[in-house]
């Protein structure tokens, strides 16, 4: 169970080398511990959420959400295996040329079981969903949300708030020529 989580921990962990916004800040929120280890972390081992599309090797395009004006890619050499935890996909969504959210995928109800406790270990009790199988975490900088649906089949999505929050009112935005 310890390899177990150590490797999910490296598949969630990023470089850390930001500076905590938090620490020392009387004009911010109290965010717990936890969550703020989730911003310092800011995205997914070398990535860093925000990043330029023209910092990345190999990608592969997966799906373009024309509704979001994000575009989905694959890496061609991803490595799926950290330890031994296989994972079944991971994605990379970029909003206008920028990083704004990262998918990771499992199959297998022990393995949903297994990052499910992963994430509660690392970042405690998150907010749930209604009747649903989806618990999210949010801080200043980065939501995450872990969605098992169907059964045996979870998605763990790490999202820039700011660029989220910038796609989601330029959705909002009249149509050029109307108003």
């Amino acid at each position: 169970m310890k390899r177990l989580a150590l490797a999910l921990l490296l598949v969630l962990a990023a470089q850390a080398s930001q500076a905590d916004p938090h620490v020392g800040s009387s004009t911010k929120p109290s965010l717990a511990p936890s969550i703020r280890i989730l911003d310092k972390k800011n995205g997914f081992r070398e990535v860093t959420l925000g990043a330029d599309i023209h910092t990345f090797r190999n990608l592969v395009l997966e799906r373009t959400d024309a509704s979001t004006q994000t575009t989905y890619y694959t890496r061609a050499f991803e490595n799926l295996k950290v330890g031994s935890f296989r994972v079944t996909g991971i994605s990379y969504g970029f909003y206008k040329d920028k990083l704004c959210s990262i998918e990771v995928r499992t199959m297998g109800d022990a393995n949903c079981r297994a990052i499910h406790q992963f994430l509660l270990d690392e970042y405690g009790q998150g907010q749930r969903l209604a009747s649903t199988k989806s618990e999210y975490w949010i801080g200043q900088q980065v939501s995450l949300r872990y969605t098992e649906v169907p059964q045996g089949y979870a998605t763990v999505m790490l999202s820039s708030k700011s660029l989220m929050d910038q796609r989601m009112a330029e959705r909002k935005l009249p149509a050029f020529g109307t108003a």
